[in-house]
């Protein structure tokens, strides 16, 4: 815990209060609610249904076993409230209200007269999120930077992946080096463009799973999604190390105790000179023994089409990418109120090259190298969990482990003579990563004003990886370098909510952690191995002021992230140039001061924040003079900005938009890699816009759903070295689709790159040519098609 942490703290105000709105009744809609209590399940599904819920009378009703599916808004309820102690009354046309049940009999859903409006209504706000790591936290009184983007409405607009993501979320950014190869950051903090050994800033997680340690994000395809959360960061109080950035969490659709159903999809996607695309999908839902026990299956098979040309290997529309992957869920409820929960997954990512260009005359989509730059990216895992009221307190525990294999190819002939080859040279890089975490939390609360939550943590973690260089002819490889990485974090943690009036409460929390590093690697040239061990214990702390006040909720935190120490093979000493044998841990001391509201009767709703966040000692991952990638601490930095997001609704029309400025700067580099004084953090925007526009109606007996999105993203400065900075000068991104349901079938259409323009969004691509200009243009205009059958 740093004196930078105590001299944030502060205390603000913020505003949001749940939306007023509503929506009719429709005769079928899809839905997905998590088994919870009924008073959290309720508001969730008022938010996918479009339908007002009177919940003041759902106190101790007991426990909701969920319900997913597409079906009637009475069926839903029907099954929402199935073994509580409650049932739904209709008041009027897509408005209903909860009422106790007669003892000993069930009530079924019945017409009742209208009632006074209910300050529990669920309605469009009215989501809970629970990575904050609470149980039942609304989005609308989150005192946090939190963002929630509902998984049918992703679905709608054809987003499967992060990039699409981070289109519809303030601060988030994606790096564009291809799929399976992108690093993720949020407000600004970013420690390079590409990923080596330091360890993530942003915690990826599906579910229980956390998706990356010191990888790229894996890429999986976002199918079958009940929700995607982003909550920024530094998150070391909750999450431990690797969420210096924030966390982003992917909720997938859990498997339904109540029904059999499924869902299948084509798509066919086709780019202006690039090679066409296509996806398979398939998703079934199969209880096994009724309101008991689940199974959910989720398939996928993509091929993306690549647009790049290499004339100088004879190659056409290059970097195609194909990616299958399979995922599967189980779910049993052996009494009200518990849940047991386990899962499956695994996904193959593989593209035949690289998708970055070389400035110059000719074709923005075209370079000239000697080889071919293929990677993978493979990913599985198995997770467990298990859910369930204690009476004084709400248990979670959950255990995962996952495998993580990446292949990949840079042509490095420039540096063939370094490596006493003559003519081409390519450089292979292959890591293998397994990780098991397990964690034990505990919820609770001392009436009304006190909430309270602990846990413990503990992580094993193996990294092994090779660097191999030959002619890339099918010549025999000489290993240059391998090393064994093992890291293990163990952390007891919690915090205390008390509220001291109806508005005021102050939330402080904590994690004590120690992490330990084991190090050993060989390299070529030195004879046998080297080792070395180091540890980092400390304290993360996290202090949030809240104050509610009817539209609105100000709120003001204090933060801190963190990463461990580590250790570069084949390097020596701690003096003169880096890399230097130690790597120093980093952290990120930050705070907060925002607000969320919710205006014109619920028609007007955002949140707007200001935020800072000082760096020490950045990690960040590097390339030496060879070509060999190394970690540096490039020194401190600083990051201050604004940011907010804005949604206004009107009958069929919605209007949203979000807005991004920071100022993120490296203001005292390391003498050992000093990149030239006072620059830019690297592979960041100083700002970004982003704005959409969607209509539904309903056309004879389809649901017409039409979306337009206009969106900009700002210059960012690459800097991998004193003498390479590539720059992107910014680029616009535009989209327009529209999508039609009737009965069990839908379609959806759509155009990306609209104006088909040729931006750089990302100036690297191989480390052995820094001193060309490289590019990664943006893909050409493309069209897709889809139609999905469910059944």
């Amino acid at each position: 815990m740093s004196r930078a942490f105590l001299r944030l703290l502060a205390v603000a105000c913020g505003l949001a209060a749940p939306c007023a709105a509503q929506a009719q009744a429709r005769d079928a809609v899809e839905v997905s609610v998590r088994p919870q209590p009924l008073r959290t399940a309720l508001m969730e599904f008022g938010l996918q249904a479009g339908v007002t819920i009177d919940a003041g009378g759902s106190e101790r009703c007991g426990t909701s076993r969920g319900v997913r599916g597409r079906m009637s808004v009475e069926t839903a309820l029907s099954r929402l409230t199935l073994g509580t102690n409650c049932a739904a009354s209709r008041v009027s046309a897509g408005a209903y209200r909860i009422v106790r049940r007669t003892p000993g009999r069930p009530a079924p859903l019945r017409s009742a007269p209208p009632s006074p409006a209910s300050s529990d209504v669920a309605t469009l706000d009215e989501v809970v999120v629970t990575a904050a790591r609470a149980d039942d936290l609304l989005l609308s009184r989150a005192p946090y930077g939190l963002s929630s983007l509902d998984g049918l409405t992703l679905e709608r607009a054809g987003v499967t992946d992060l990039t699409g993501v981070a289109a519809r979320v303030a601060g988030l950014t994606v790096t564009n080096l291809g799929p399976g190869r992108d690093k993720v950051f949020i407000r600004g903090m970013a420690d390079g463009p590409v990923a080596g050994q330091a360890q993530a800033l942003i915690g990826l997680y599906l579910d229980d799973v956390r998706l990356t340690y010191d990888a790229p994000d894996p890429a999986l395809r976002l199918t079958d999604i009940e929700r995607v959360e982003v909550l920024r960061g530094p998150q070391g109080a909750l999450y431990g190390a690797g969420s210096m950035g924030g966390v982003v969490q992917v909720v997938t659709r859990a498997p339904d105790l109540t029904g059999f159903y499924g869902r299948a999809t084509v798509e066919a996607a086709l780019t202006s000179g690039g090679s066409p695309g296509a996806t398979a999908e398939l998703m079934i839902n199969a209880p096994l023994f009724r309101d008991r026990l689940a199974v959910r299956l989720v398939g996928y098979d993509e091929t993306i089409g690549g647009y790049v040309d290499d004339p100088a290997l004879g190659l056409g529309n290059s970097g195609d990418v194909h990616r299958q992957g399979l995922r599967a869920a189980a779910l049993w409820s052996p009494r009200e109120g518990w849940t047991l929960r386990a899962g499956f997954l695994a996904q193959t990512l593989n593209a035949d090259d690289s998708q970055y260009a070389t400035l110059g005359p000719g074709s923005p989509y075209a370079r000239r190298r000697r080889l071919a730059e293929p990677n993978r990216n493979d990913f599985d895992g198995l997770w467990a969990s298990v859910e369930g009221d204690l009476g004084w307190g709400r248990l979670k525990a959950s255990s995962s482990i996952q495998s993580h294999s990446l292949d990949a190819r840079y042509d490095a002939t420039p540096a063939a003579a370094l490596f006493s080859l003559a003519g081409t040279a390519a450089m292979d890089q292959a890591d293998d990563l397994s990780a098991a975490v397990h964690e034990i939390r505990l919820n609770g609360d001392r009436g009304a004003r006190l909430k309270w939550s602990a846990g413990l943590f503990f992580s094993e973690y193996t990294h092994d990886g090779t660097v191999a260089v030959s002619d890339g002819a099918g010549g025999p490889a000489v290993l240059l370098r391998r090393r064994e990485d093992h890291v293990d974090e163990a952390a007891l943690f919690g915090d205390v909510r008390y509220a001291l009036s109806d508005r005021l409460a102050v939330t402080v929390g904590a994690r004590v952690f120690r992490i330990g590093v084991e190090h050993r690697s060989g390299t070529a040239g030195t004879p046998g191995f080297s080792a070395g061990e180091d540890a980092l214990v400390d304290v993360a702390p996290r202090v949030v002021v809240e104050y509610d006040r009817g539209p609105f909720v100000f709120y003001a935190l204090a933060t801190e992230g963190y990463r461990g120490p580590g250790f570069n093979a084949g390097a020596v000493g701690a003096g003169g140039r880096q890399p230097f044998r130690s790597v120093r841990p980093d952290e990120i001391t930050a705070g907060e001061i925002g607000a969320r509201f919710s205006l014109l009767e619920g028609h007007l709703r955002g949140r707007a924040a200001v935020f800072m966040a000082d760096w020490s000692d950045i990690q960040s991952d590097r390339f030496d003079d060879r070509g060999l990638p190394f970690t540096a601490n490039l020194g401190d930095g600083r990051n201050e900005g604004l940011e907010g997001e804005v949604q206004w609704r009107s009958g069929p029309w919605t209007l949203d938009g979000h807005a991004v400025v920071n100022d993120p700067d490296l203001t005292h580099p390391d003498p050992g890699f000093d990149l030239g004084g006072d620059i830019r953090l690297p592979a960041v925007a100083d700002f970004s816009l982003q704005a959409g526009l969607v209509h539904e109606a309903r056309l004879a007996q389809a649901t017409v759903r039409t979306e337009a999105r206009l969106g900009y993203v700002g210059p960012t400065d690459i800097a991998l070295s004193p003498t390479s900075t590539g720059v992107s000068a910014g680029y616009l991104t535009s989209q327009i689709g529209v999508s039609a349901e009737v009965g069990r079938w839908s379609v959806r259409a759509s155009v990306d790159n609209l104006f088909n323009r040729d931006d750089d969004t990302f100036s690297f691509g191989n480390p052995f040519y820094a001193s060309d200009a490289m590019s990664t243009p943006q893909r050409p205009i493309t069209a897709r098609l889809a139609l999905t059958a469910r059944f």
